[in-house]
């Protein structure tokens, strides 16, 4: 098959929805299928395959947007629907898959322009949010122009179900879990005795930093040889360095973005923590599950159908920075406990290997094609 893949987010923008596309577009390689990713340009992806790199048509230029307390991407530009008419045109796809179909800009377009068969790929919880409202029947010719609807969980299937009153199939997202371990090194300059405590994702509002850098303080105080590290970049990295009180500041360390090295950290790492308040599903977990991390995690719906408290992970209500504290105590404390969850959530990523999903994947496409 030739697939074209349509998406306000790819590299260098880090997120969930540029992960599945980057690692979904390996096993297509890998198993003999064509595909072009169709994105707004934001600079150099980094560190990628050249045989994925020669593959990104751009459209437009990516600009960030806030959204749903989280930076969002926009391709901005004149005439993006005359390109992306162009660009399916000359193309020639058999099947277009659209990631987070409902909003602007070049999912839209390349819905509203297809001459192949279209699905769509919904990776937000929104609740009830005004975008939905004001929209909705706008959003209802858009989704009824979509053969195959997918949700990447349960609960994000429902919700949409809920609000649209239209059927979800629901495909998880997936994890290269080889990767996380097979070339992962801790990192020297973190090997000092420190108890080492992870944050790897976009630092926004929604993911959880500002609760985990004032329960850090907390414990820090009482617990001096430990550290925080935060891995991600974003607009908002100035805010949330903002807030590191002045007693800790040395002990919290902003390393922005990184690519390869991501495994490096993870293995420097004692204890990997994401509590957002709202999420979809959880890429960045079934990370820290696959490096074989101790986690603490929000408990919320779309983490629960990942990992269960006491035995993967400990999950802890979100926004909540008495209960972060004090499970981070808990780790700090007890090796035994660390190793134990650590253990379980490694055995249970394999359900989520992207060889497994991308067969999913691809068996919907020829679902869709017939």
């Amino acid at each position: 098959m030739k697939i074209g893949i349509v998406t306000e987010y790819f590299y260098p923008t880090l997120g969930g929805i540029t992960e599945n596309i980057y690692h979904f577009s390996k096993e297509l390689l890998r198993r003999g299928h064509d595909f072009r990713i169709i994105t707004g340009r934001d600079g150099d992806p980094g560190a990628i395959e050249d045989e994925i790199r020669r593959r990104i048509i751009y459209v437009g230029k990516s600009t960030p947007v806030f959204f749903n307390g989280s930076c969002g991407r926009v391709a901005r530009g004149f005439s993006l629907a005359r390109k992306m008419k162009e660009v399916l045109a000359s193309e020639r796809f058999d099947i277009l898959h659209l990631h987070s179909p409902l909003f602007p800009t070049l999912p839209m377009l390349a819905n509203l322009h297809a001459d192949a068969p279209v699905l769509g790929t919904f990776h937000t919880c929104m609740g009830d949010d005004i975008y939905y409202r004001l929209y909705k029947g706008r959003c209802l010719d858009l989704l009824d122009r979509i053969a195959g609807r997918i949700a990447v969980s349960e609960c994000c299937a429902r919700e949409n179900a809920e609000h649209f009153d239209r059927s979800f199939d629901v495909i998880p997202n997936g994890v290269d879990v080889e990767w996380w371990v097979k070339d992962a090194k801790p990192l020297d300059k973190y090997q000092d005795g420190v108890f080492n405590i992870l944050f790897l994702g976009r630092p926004d509002t929604r993911n959880g930093l500002d609760t985990l850098i004032h329960a850090f303080a907390r414990v820090h105080r009482k617990n001096p040889k430990t550290r925080l590290i935060v891995v991600g970049d974003g607009p908002l990295r100035f805010y949330f360095e903002g807030l590191v009180p002045d007693d800790v500041r040395d002990s919290v360390i902003f390393e922005g973005a990184a690519y390869n090295e991501r495994p490096s950290f993870l293995a420097s790492a004692h204890a990997f923590c994401f509590t957002p308040t709202i999420a979809s599903f959880g890429i960045t977990i079934l990370e820290g599950m696959s490096a074989g991390r101790a986690i603490i995690a929000s408990d919320i719906e779309a983490f629960r159908a990942l990992l269960t408290h006491e035995e993967s992970a400990l999950l802890v209500p979100p926004a909540d920075e008495d209960a972060l504290a004090g499970a981070l105590e808990r780790l700090i404390e007890d090796e035994e406990l660390r190793t134990g969850l650590a253990a379980t959530a490694a055995m249970r990523v394999e359900h989520y290997d992207w060889k497994r999903v991308a067969e999913m994947q691809i068996e919907y496409y020829r679902k869709i094609l017939g």
